[in-house]
């Protein structure tokens, strides 16, 4: 039992990711007991039939491609490394955010490595606009951990300021559809 609570932690992002996994599943095979598309706050957030993404970080995600292989790599590379801080002595606050991380890259990498591209259904309009863009839960879990993630795990300034800076690239990146959303919206 002593054995099993000192991997309590990893064992929460990695349970975290294969949820991702599973609701990636379940959208994919149609098998969401809601008639979609199904609204979570009026005229903002919503469910609805999946996209599917091909792409990586900086890459155009139409298709699938090679140049997604440094992606793949990087997420892999990014879940061990999660996978074993966890398994160190941390604060409360460092192993929530690093949980949240590992249950979100690990979550993407999964759905990579399982269905060779990434499920998104959670739908995000700004009320009264005509345009939406598309994420899913491993999305929002990256987006909200990795900058504290990357302030509050990492000692060294230099690699915290790296690791703070690629967070909010990714993060960037992630957005850039959102962000056509609100442009389109009010332009």
């Amino acid at each position: 039992m002593m054995n099993l609570l000192k991997y309590k932690y990893a064992l929460t992002g990695t349970l975290l990711a294969l949820g991702n996994l599973y609701l990636s599943y379940l959208f994919r095979y149609d098998l969401v007991p809601l008639k979609l598309p199904f609204t979570l706050v009026e005229n903002l957030l919503f469910l609805d039939n999946p996209i599917y993404n091909y792409g990586g970080f900086f890459i155009d995600g139409s298709e699938p491609t090679l140049k997604r292989l440094p992606t793949v790599l990087i997420l892999i590379y990014l879940c061990y490394i999660l996978y074993k801080y966890l398994l160190k002595k941390n604060t409360r606050l460092q192993n929530i955010f690093a949980i949240l991380l590992l249950g979100g890259v690990g979550g993407l990498t999964l759905d990579i490595l399982s269905y060779g591209n990434v499920c998104d259904w959670i739908g995000f309009m700004i009320p009264g606009g005509r345009y939406y863009s598309m994420l899913n839960i491993s999305d929002l879990m990256i987006l909200i951990s990795a900058p504290f993630a990357s302030l509050l795990c990492i000692k060294n300034i230099f690699l915290k300021l790296m690791a703070f800076s690629f967070s909010i690239i990714v993060i960037s990146a992630n957005s850039y559809y959102h962000f056509v959303t609100i442009y389109k919206m009010l332009f």
